[in-house]
């Protein structure tokens, strides 16, 4: 996937390329089969940067959603836990139409922030199937991908100001 896919994140290509790379290389050392960098636009979560191979038609940069229809919401106001390793577990998570549709088994998600500490958009990653073996360890990886991820938004946008 080209950088160019979500330009609005970061203003040089190297960010943006970085970026990529972290979505891609957690991804993959998680066991995961799709990553996302989501954007809160009002209502409406906007994947900004993905790495789903093979699933390019379920999940796409510029695409987005309800925020009532994703996790993310659930999980900012406490109704669902950052690290979910069997969504079956979570009454909200079951009842929310797109745990069937994909479908979702597991789910490990954290805020992106911006510099003035508002949220930017979610930082998630998910499987399938359900995946008992995540744990702690897996949660810090994604804190800390988030992190570096969230550095170079900040950097995007004080250069936009």
């Amino acid at each position: 996937m080209s950088p160019a896919t979500f330009p609005t994140i970061a203003a040089h290509p190297a960010d943006n390329a970085a970026i990529q790379a972290t979505l891609d290389t957690l991804r993959q050392t998680l066991g995961m089969e799709v990553a996302y960098l989501s954007e809160f636009v009002q209502d409406r979560a906007v994947f900004r940067a993905v790495s789903a191979p093979g699933l390019e038609a379920m999940i796409s940069p510029s695409q987005s959603m309800d925020l009532r229809e994703v996790y993310c919401k659930h999980i900012l106001d406490g109704g669902l836990p950052n690290l979910i390793t069997d969504t079956g577990d979570h009454a909200i998570a079951v009842d929310l139409p797109i745990t069937q549709m994909i479908p979702i088994g597991s789910h490990l998600s954290v805020p992106i922030h911006r510099a003035d500490g508002s949220v930017f958009g979610m930082f998630c990653f998910l499987s399938r199937h359900a995946r008992p073996d995540l744990g702690p360890d897996a949660l810090d990886m994604v804190w800390s991908g988030s992190a570096q991820v969230a550095m170079r938004i900040a950097a995007h946008e004080s250069d936009a100001a």
